[in-house]
């Protein structure tokens, strides 16, 4: 029997706890009924949640052209860039002015996968938008650290300091084999792959390279648990600014519930004293890992979402 995802699980586990009843309706598709005998939701994996059901959502924030259009009414701020339907259209562009260094990413993906950072010159920025079958954004690089925020309505119920793969020299052994160490240590893959390889490169390391014991040295510059990153619960530490700046962007696209990625120097400032860009925001936000990060506290998102649902 398939076993349900993470996600899924989860909302189960935690609707179940506070007395509702779950139907697993269909466990190849993690499509769940719940309900507490009033009211009866069906979701699948996980939650979507509208402002206004009556208007648009999902598209909204899946396009990031839309999002930033939205956000630049709102005041909301975000790094400013341009948007390629194509290679072709970005080969024809005859605009060179871009404000290096930029990052480029898809203009509809999500999870940080497929995005390539710190790219310092044009020539290449033309061989990094080859790798793009479909639309992308061209925009300027923000830098600090990066968050994930997950706002349901007004308030913050689970934030995280999401932090790049890296690895610690030993003095003895190779950049491969403390990476391979790490993923043994961990269980999350870390890849050696064409990313990882640019951003050593950069920082003048090979895979053979041999770092210096106690020499911090990064795998990528932007943070995907799923790449081998890591995260810290700081939900306590958010700043009431940023939390009414992050409320405010959930709105601007119809969403009650989002997980809005971000980049500042320290989100326990307020938005006044520092540079802070919202990157993005996903209308069905991964959950489960707001239960196990890396470091800090485990936050039970599900169960407050849960209750906003069913107990108002």
């Amino acid at each position: 029997m398939k076993k349900l995802n993470k996600n899924a699980d989860l909302i189960m586990r935690e609707a179940v706890g506070i007395g509702l009843s779950v139907d697993i309706v269909s466990r190849e598709k993690e499509l769940l009924e719940i309900s507490d005998g009033s009211v009866t939701i069906r979701i699948m994996e996980t939650f979507h949640l509208a402002e206004n059901p009556k208007s648009e959502s999902v598209k909204l924030s899946k396009s990031k052209e839309l999002t930033h259009l939205l956000w630049e009414r709102d005041h909301i701020p975000f790094p400013h860039g341009r948007y390629f339907r194509n290679t072709n259209e970005f080969k024809t562009d005859k605009r060179t002015d871009f404000h290096f260094p930029v990052v480029v990413k898809e203009s509809g993906g999500s999870k940080s996968r497929n995005i390539h950072t710190n790219i310092r010159s044009l020539e290449e920025l033309r061989a990094v938008s080859e790798r793009f079958h479909g639309g992308f954004i061209v925009q300027e690089m923000a830098f600090g650290r990066e968050y994930r925020l997950l706002v349901l309505g007004d308030h913050i119920i689970g934030a995280l300091e999401m932090i790049p793969p890296k690895i610690l020299g030993n003095g003895v052994d190779t950049v491969l084999a403390l990476v391979e160490a790490r993923n043994a240590d961990f269980g999350n893959t870390i890849i050696i792959n064409e990313k990882v390889l640019e951003t050593l490169e950069k920082r003048g390391f090979s895979p053979t390279s041999v770092p210096q014991d106690g020499e911090q040295v990064l795998l990528q510059e932007n943070s995907c648990l799923a790449e081998g990153g890591s995260s810290r619960d700081c939900t306590d530490a958010v700043h009431e600014g940023i939390v009414a700046l992050a409320a405010q962007a959930a709105r601007a696209v119809n969403l009650r519930l989002g997980g809005i990625d971000l980049i500042c120097e320290d989100i326990s400032k307020s938005p006044d004293s520092q540079k802070i860009l919202f990157l993005e925001i996903n209308s069905r936000p991964s959950l489960s890992i707001h239960y196990e990060p890396g470091a800090g506290d485990a936050r039970r998102v599900i169960r407050d979402i849960l209750y906003d649902i069913f107990k108002k």
